[in-house]
């Protein structure tokens, strides 16, 4: 290095005012002293040029610094070799950065390498950033364990306030036309976030765009409409279709581009781990929709089933065409349950409505059950408006129910309600106690040895699905009696 250049400039004026840190040193003396900190090193380590020069060219690191690195150091002098390391250093005032250093020999023709520069760099700031990834790398796996959206929106805000020090900040899913806040960091006021029209403020904004948003000044900020008037500056990330991640501060200017890119990465991994509960979930529910089809379809066939297998033996025996129509009749019916049935897993809906005759669809679906001894009344002369279908699959259960949990001639009756409110089916047989009239609706639920607990389940849910209330009361004569009501009578 010469000491003037052509213009005047001289090499250690180039040195000093050089955009990183240059501090060399003396191999050949006890200590490797340093004799030479340009001002950027001084600055960044607050030292006096007095301070460091003179003194040993590693006094700055500390307890915490890798002693693999001082080592890896300390062997490149000895050899004479070129070497980086970055350590853990602390600067006059006592706090820590990352210091990044390049040691290079200084060779002038002589054999022996005395003198050595280093090449100084503070890279806390991108030591932060790995930092602050491996973190976040972290809580996207933890997420990934989680069962619920709320403990996905929970472990989100924790992350969100403890590793990228939003410590007021919540997550707000959508639910229909609004956006619900679901979870809100322990920093945040109780009172700190309210849902949000899709239209409304910075998060509706946020959610319509699906971009990110960044507020400096709320008072200038057209679209903000904040829960709290002590919010100041913000920023606002969608994740999709879920929602959208928001997180204020107090005073102005509090957020910026690398904010919003640690928050997209958090919320990616949000958004990923609520759309595997979801998927989760729904596959969940079509498996409860199959076990449920495969009991309905399972049990409402038996009724059919068992008429079929009793026509067959009376045909058998007697040679009678009309068991043979008994029969046929209830291949028919097993036919018609299992389409009914598959348009309703399919769809939700096995039919549409229409006008149904109750007596004729009492009459069909007294044929369509095994029934033993017992005996039919029909009393009706409604027509109601139904999915005709269903109300049979509804009957069939209350049929065979009072045939089930009764012995001898039972006689069943179908009558109308009181001013066209519904109609009833009523037995005159033992009835149910009345601390058990609820729970024979559950699913399961059997008052017989050898029964299912599944008919008078799907009475309620048949009813349920047209608008119908189903109470169990006691008859006249002491017999259970179903009353369905709510029931549109059309005569």
């Amino acid at each position: 290095m010469t000491d003037e250049d052509p213009d005047g400039v001289s090499g250690h004026d180039i040195v000093d005012q050089a955009p990183v840190g240059i501090t060399r040193f003396d191999a050949s003396r006890e200590g490797s002293p340093v004799v030479y900190a340009n001002d950027r090193f001084l600055e960044m380590t607050g030292y006096a040029a007095a301070e460091v020069v003179g003194r040993d060219w590693l006094a700055l690191r500390g307890e915490e610094t890798a002693a693999e690195s001082v080592a890896a150091l300390r062997d490149a002098v000895a050899a004479s070799e070129r070497a980086t390391v970055e350590l853990r250093n602390y600067r006059a005032d006592g706090t820590p950065f990352w210091n990044r250093v390049r040691v290079a020999p200084l060779r002038d023709g002589a054999d022996e390498v005395t003198e050595f520069v280093a090449f100084h760099e503070d890279v806390t700031a991108e030591k932060r950033h790995e930092a602050t990834l491996e973190a976040l790398h972290a809580v996207a796996t933890r997420l990934q364990t989680e069962e619920t959206v709320d403990a996905v929106c929970e472990r989100t805000v924790d992350a969100a306030a403890t590793v990228l020090d939003f410590d007021m900040c919540t997550i707000l899913i959508r639910d229909g036309d609004w956006l619900v806040p679901r979870a809100t960091s322990a920093g945040a006021p109780s009172d700190g976030s309210r849902r949000m029209g899709l239209d409304q403020g910075l998060a509706g904004k946020t959610y319509r765009t699906q971009e990110p948003q960044v507020v400096d000044d709320v008072a200038d900020d057209e679209d903000s409409d904040p829960a709290k008037d002590i919010y100041r500056s913000g920023i606002s990330v969608p994740f999709g279709e879920g929602g959208v991640f928001q997180a204020v501060q107090t005073e102005t200017g509090a957020f910026d581009e690398r904010d919003v890119e640690l928050t997209e990465l958090l919320v990616t991994h949000t958004a990923s781990a609520i759309g595997r509960i979801e998927r989760e979930q729904e596959l969940q529910r079509q498996n409860e929709r199959l076990e449920a089809f495969a009991d309905v379809v399972s049990h409402d066939l038996r009724n059919p089933l068992t008429v079929l297998g009793g026509s067959l033996q009376m045909a058998e025996e007697t040679g009678e065409r009309e068991h043979f129509e008994r029969g046929r009749r209830a291949l028919e019916r097993m036919e018609q349950l299992i389409d009914d049935l598959l348009s309703l897993a399919r769809t939700g809906d096995a039919q549409a409505e229409t006008a149904v005759d109750l007596a004729t669809a009492a009459a069909e679906s007294w044929d369509g059950v095994e029934t033993g001894e017992a005996l039919v009344s029909i009393e009706t002369a409604a027509t109601i408006r139904c999915r005709e279908g269903r109300l049979r699959q509804l009957l069939e259960n209350l049929f065979r129910n009072a045939a089930e949990h009764t012995t001898g001639a039972v006689t069943v009756t179908v009558g109308d309600l009181p001013d066209g409110a519904g109609f009833f089916v009523e037995d005159d047989g033992p009835g149910i106690p009345a601390e058990d009239r609820e729970r024979v609706f559950d699913s399961g639920y059997s008052t017989a040895a050898d029964g299912t607990g599944l008919g008078l389940s799907i009475v309620r849910e048949i009813a349920e699905a047209h608008g119908w209330d189903v109470v169990l009361t006691e008859s006249e004569r002491g017999g259970a009696r179903f009353e369905l009501t709510g029931v549109e009578t059309l005569t």
